[in-house]
């Protein structure tokens, strides 16, 4: 599979999630908000592999 189709995927999936994050972040429930941080935190680990295959290049 071509890296950069890789990249352009994991750019994809980091972009939703950290959308959705945010919706669920401001939100008044303490357990939603924890939630959103969570997916953020998981989104900013997608970042972190994709700019890791884009150092590779």
């Amino acid at each position: 599979m071509n890296k950069d189709l890789i990249r352009n995927w994991l750019n994809i999936i980091f972009m939703v999630m950290a959308v959705v994050g945010i919706i669920f972040f401001v939100q008044k429930s303490e357990s939603k908000h924890d939630l959103g941080l969570y997916i953020i935190l998981l989104a900013m680990v997608v970042k972190i592999a994709e700019s890791a295959l884009r150092m590779m290049k």
